[in-house]
C-alpha cells in the first residue's frame, strides 16, 4: 500500500513536470518564431528604403575639397548621421549648384546639401536638419569706400552671386536689376570677379567669405560687409517624393548625435551668431 502510495506521487510529480517543461519549450518556441517574424519585418523595411543619390557643391566650409578630400560642415555632420544609423559612407555627386537643385527636384531618391529653407521652397522638399544658420551679406573692398544708407543705392552697381544659390534669388528678390547680377558656379569665381574689376561686389555668407579668405590666403579685414541680404536655416533637402520613414531614420540620427554635431561646428570656426 505505502508503495503504491509512493508510485502514484511519484507519477503525478512527473506529470506535472512534464506539462510545466513542456510549456516552456512552448513560450521558448513561439518566442523564436516571434523574434524571426520581427527581424524578418526589419530586414523587408530596410531593403524596401531606397538608395539615396546625394549632391553638393562647393561652398565652404559646409562642403569642399581639402587635399583631395571632401570636407565641411554638412559633409562631416552627414557622415557622422550615416555612421548613426549603422550605414556605410555613400557617394556624394559635386555638381554645380543649379543642377543639383534641378536634378533633387526631378529625381526621386535624391537629396541635396546645403540648402537654405526659405518658404518658397518649403513644399518643394523635405528636409533634415537644421545643419547650421547662413547671414548673407554683400561683401566689397574697403578701399572702394561705400556707404550705402538705402538698398536703391546698390542697385548701380554690379555684384558677383552663385547662380541658382539663395544669393542669386535673394538679390532678385530685393529688386537688384538683373543686368547687374553676374552669376558664377561657385564663390571662388565671385571673389576673382570682384579682385579683378569686373564686378564692385559679391553675396556670400559671413562663414562662406571668412573660409575663402582662409583657403585663397587673402586679408579678409581688407573687406567689408556693406549690407546684410537675409538669414536662413541650413538643411539637407531631400527629393519630395523619398519616403518619410527615411526622413525620420535622418532626423533621428542628427538629433542623437547632438553633441558631435556641436563639436563639428566649432572644428571649422562657425561664427557663433551662425549657429
Amino acid at each position: 500500500m505505502v508503495l503504491y502510495k509512493l508510485e502514484h506521487k511519484l507519477s503525478n510529480c512527473k506529470l506535472t513536470f512534464n506539462r510545466g517543461f513542456l510549456f516552456n519549450v512552448y513560450k521558448v518556441i513561439i518566442s523564436f518564431f516571434f523574434c524571426l517574424i520581427s527581424l524578418q519585418l526589419n530586414a523587408n523595411e530596410q531593403a524596401a528604403q531606397p538608395e539615396i543619390t546625394f549632391y553638393t557643391e562647393v561652398y565652404p566650409p559646409a562642403n569642399y575639397f581639402e587635399n583631395g578630400e571632401l570636407k565641411g560642415i554638412t559633409v562631416d555632420t552627414l557622415k557622422a548621421i550615416w555612421q548613426e544609423l549603422k550605414q556605410p559612407e555613400q557617394f556624394i555627386n559635386i555638381v554645380p549648384w543649379a543642377r543639383g537643385y534641378r536634378n533633387t527636384l526631378d529625381k526621386p531618391n535624391s537629396a541635396l546639401f546645403t540648402m537654405s529653407r526659405t518658404p518658397p521652397r518649403e513644399k518643394l522638399f523635405k528636409w533634415v536638419g537644421p545643419i547650421f544658420n547662413s547671414t548673407h551679406v554683400i561683401m566689397t573692398k574697403k578701399s572702394n569706400q561705400f556707404n550705402f544708407t538705402e538698398l536703391t543705392q546698390l542697385f548701380e552697381y554690379k555684384v558677383a552671386a552663385v547662380r541658382g544659390d539663395i544669393s542669386e534669388i535673394s538679390l532678385i528678390k530685393l529688386g537688384f536689376p538683373n543686368q547687374n547680377i553676374a552669376k558664377v558656379t561657385e564663390l571662388k569665381l565671385a571673389y576673382k570677379m570682384m579682385e579683378t574689376g569686373r564686378v564692385d561686389m559679391l553675396v556670400a555668407t559671413i562663414h562662406g567669405f571668412q573660409h575663402l579668405a582662409q583657403q585663397l590666403n587673402f586679408d579678409h579685414t581688407k573687406y567689408e560687409n556693406v549690407w546684410q541680404v537675409n538669414k536662413f536655416a541650413n538643411y539637407i533637402a531631400f527629393n519630395i517624393e523619398t519616403p518619410d520613414s527615411i526622413i525620420k531614420q535622418y532626423q533621428t540620427a542628427l538629433n542623437n548625435i547632438s553633441e558631435e554635431h556641436l563639436q563639428i561646428k566649432q572644428k571649422y570656426k562657425l561664427a557663433l551668431e551662425e549657429y
